[in-house]
């Protein structure tokens, strides 16, 4: 007896070493996954400044063509 106790304790550590290495893998999958989520957010904020600098920009031409040209 003491010895199938022996091998269902050895089973049960195997296991549990198992689950383990499922759970570290998970864990970093998912800060994987939350890196490159944070990494696209970031890119996308970056984008979209750029896009609200360059329509500032576009409108400050026009406003400074319409009173060149009104001057005139």
């Amino acid at each position: 007896m003491a010895g199938l106790s022996a091998v269902g304790t050895l089973l049960d550590e195997d296991e549990d070493a198992e689950e383990k290495r499922r759970r570290m893998e998970a864990k970093i999958a998912a800060e994987n996954f939350g890196a490159a989520i944070g990494f696209a957010a970031g890119a996308a904020m970056a984008v979209k400044e750029k896009l609200d600098e360059h329509a500032a920009q576009e409108k400050q031409k026009k406003q400074q063509h319409e009173q060149t040209m009104g001057g005139l």
